[in-house]
């Protein structure tokens, strides 16, 4: 298995593999493949090259990162999945389609919370600790 948004891209360097970027990196990779998976965007990805789906992906994942950080220090009532991203990102995008990539988005961050209840690695806890992760998928030859 590869992902389409590549874990590099969360990190500059090794004090940057910090568990929070390690989840806003699955989180756009789910994000990707709800996209990819979504019926209501076929347009939206006959129009967007892969890689230009990955870019939206990792624009989204990093910023919704302040927002999952001020929920858990209690600042907020809840992780903000928003409209306004898409629309910073992608300026003029038809309603129907933003809509549509707020579904997937929605549908993306529920799955990566499904992953995080079976998982040991606490990215939801211990936002700032190191992770071996990112180093951990070169160990296993995937792409980083």
């Amino acid at each position: 298995m590869t992902d389409n948004v590549k874990a590099e891209r969360f990190y500059q360097d090794d004090a940057d593999k910090i568990k929070l970027n390690w989840l806003c990196y699955e989180y756009a990779n789910n994000l990707y493949r709800a996209i990819k998976s979504s019926p209501k965007l076929s347009k939206y990805r006959a129009q967007h090259k892969p890689e230009q789906i990955a870019d939206f992906c990792l624009y989204y994942a990093k910023r919704m990162r302040k927002s999952i950080y001020d929920r858990s220090i209690g600042k907020g009532e809840g992780v903000k999945v928003s409209v306004q991203y898409i629309y910073e990102y992608k300026p003029g995008c038809p309603t129907k389609q933003a809509q549509a990539l707020i579904e997937a988005a929605e549908n993306a961050w529920d799955e990566t919370i499904r992953g995080c209840t079976i998982c040991s690695n606490r990215c939801l806890f211990e936002w700032f600790e190191l992770t071996p992760m990112f180093d951990n998928l070169a160990k296993m030859g995937w792409p980083t």
